[in-house]
Parts: structure tokens; C-alpha cells; sequence
């Protein structure tokens, strides 16, 4: 581009700026832009959690995430609706939300969420893992395989997605924050001899060793099978197994990372003890 052409947009561009009609809005996408966040004493304390639930399949993520405020609403890429439609059909006010493509999902969900357009006391990405997976997917497309750039993009779109997500437990003036939770699944890195090092997001990639900086609380759930002794009808009692969802803010082993925020190092995973436990943590 040459002097004159680039004097012409950057005159065409101040223009733009300049017209009262376009203040607000991004001269480069038809996406309005929303207004810069600016947390001060007065807001802060209207400012909800953002929290991650990671374990294995089975373990309670989505359970502990169902017991937050209602409505919920739900970006859901798990393969598995069992749970989450046994507690819709038993009362649970959410919403799911599955989506056909990565952007569908990038484009009106995230946005919605953003721009808080959501009536809704919690959001919730259930898997995180899941959702990953789908935006790998949409760069890849027809390639028989990913270049070093692609990566890049992925990790890109995967932090952006994120941060602004996360960004929506903060208050705008005149709208409400959300509880934001991300569940995902585990997978455990090992060496060449196949001694454990560390256990990480289901995520390829460099976003797997990231994702927990984005929020406040990490929380490691596991779930403990127990029998108890229960009254029969006819007499006697008879040992039924239940299972215990628990959460952890401290590893129980040095392979897993937590980040609990002075909360114990274990609760059984309900949504009461842990606003209990919030609740004295900020007097």
C-alpha cells in the first residue's frame, strides 16, 4: 500500500470513528463491542465464582455442577446425557444447548453469554475436553492432518473462548455476572518407562497445561462407593451401596493440581457446603 492509499484509510478510518452512529461498534465486524470492564469496591462484591470440576467419568462433575443456582444453562459436548437429562427430568432448571458445529457454538452461545443475555444464575461448558475437541474438528475440516500453524489457532480460539467466558462472572453496570463452571475429563502423562508425571485435561496441545489459570477454584472430584445398613420391611437390615461424590481444593496425590481458595481439603461435593465454606472464607 502506498502513502496516499494509506493516508485515504486512515482518513476513511477516523471518519468512521468520528460518526456518532458507529461509536461502540467495531469497524471491522458487525459484532457490537461490549463495554471495557472496570471492577471497583462497589461491584466487586456482585462478582460471582468461576470454578473447574476435573475427574474421571463417573466421578461427579456433573452432578457438583447441577447444584449451583438455577437457571443453568448448559454448553453440553459430552457424549453421555444420562445424568444431566435424570436431573432435568427431576426438577433441575436448565437448559442444554448442543451444537452442530464449533462455531455455532463460538458465535451465538459464547457471544449470548458475553453480552450477558443469558436470564441465567450459572453457565455451565460441560466438557471442557468435549468442546476442544470440537474446535480441533472445525480447523482440521477436510486436512489429513494439522500444521504447526493450525495448533496455534486452536490454542488461540481455546484461550479466547475462555477469557471471555470467564470474564462474564464480573458485573457489567445494569447486567448480572454468572457462575461460570468448566468440567473435563482427565488423562495421565507418563515417561518413556511409563512412570506417571502428571495428570492433565483430556486436551492435545499446550492449553491442557493452561486452562486452570483462567479461574478462581480447581476442584478434583472422585466418587466413594459405600454400604450402609438399612431397615428392612419384613426386619432386619440389609447393606445398600451408596456413592459419595467428594471434592478436593488440596491434591490428594503430587500428581494432580488444585487451586481451592482457603477452602478444606476435601467436601462432599454440594453446592450448600461449598457456599458455606465461600461464606466464611470472606467473613
Amino acid at each position: 500500500m502506498g502513502d496516499a492509499a494509506e493516508d485515504a484509510f486512515d482518513y476513511a478510518e477516523r471518519m468512521w470513528y468520528d460518526d456518532p452512529a458507529n461509536r461502540g461498534i467495531c469497524p471491522y465486524s458487525y459484532l457490537e463491542e461490549p463495554p471495557m470492564k472496570t471492577l471497583t469496591a462497589a461491584n466487586l462484591g456482585h462478582s460471582k465464582e468461576s470454578i473447574i470440576y476435573k475427574g474421571d467419568p463417573g466421578s461427579g462433575k456433573t452432578f457438583n455442577s447441577a447444584t449451583w443456582p438455577g437457571p443453568l444453562k448448559y454448553a453440553y459436548f459430552d457424549r453421555n446425557l444420562k445424568t444431566i437429562s435424570g436431573l432435568i427430568e427431576n426438577g433441575l432448571d436448565a437448559e442444554l444447548f448442543i451444537f452442530d458445529n464449533f462455531k455455532e457454538f463460538e458465535d451465538e452461545f459464547v457471544l449470548k453469554v458475553l453480552h450477558r443475555e443469558f436470564e441465567a444464575e450459572t453457565i455451565v461448558v460441560d466438557t471442557l475436553d468435549g468442546m476442544a475437541a470440537m474446535c480441533i474438528n472445525n480447523v482440521q475440516g477436510i486436512k489429513p492432518k494439522l500444521t504447526i500453524p493450525d495448533w496455534g489457532l486452536i490454542v488461540n480460539k481455546l484461550r479466547s473462548i475462555c477469557s471471555d467466558l470467564t470474564s462474564a462472572a464480573a458485573p457489567f453496570p445494569d447486567k448480572p455476572a454468572y457462575n461460570i463452571i468448566f468440567n473435563y475429563h482427565l488423562m495421565d502423562i507418563t515417561n518413556d518407562d511409563g512412570a506417571l508425571l502428571k495428570t492433565v485435561p483430556m486436551i492435545s496441545g499446550r492449553f491442557k497445561d493452561e486452562i486452570e489459570a483462567y479461574v478462581d477454584t480447581v476442584l478434583y472430584c472422585k466418587a466413594q462407593i459405600s454400604s450402609a445398613p438399612v431397615p428392612q420391611p419384613g426386619g432386619g437390615k440389609k447393606l445398600v451401596p451408596s456413592k459419595q461424590f467428594l471434592c478436593h481444593s488440596v491434591p490428594p496425590n503430587p500428581f494432580i493440581t488444585c487451586k481451592g481458595g482457603g477452602l478444606p481439603p476435601t467436601l462432599d461435593g454440594t453446592y450448600g457446603n461449598l457456599m458455606v465454606e465461600w461464606g466464611k472464607k470472606d467473613g
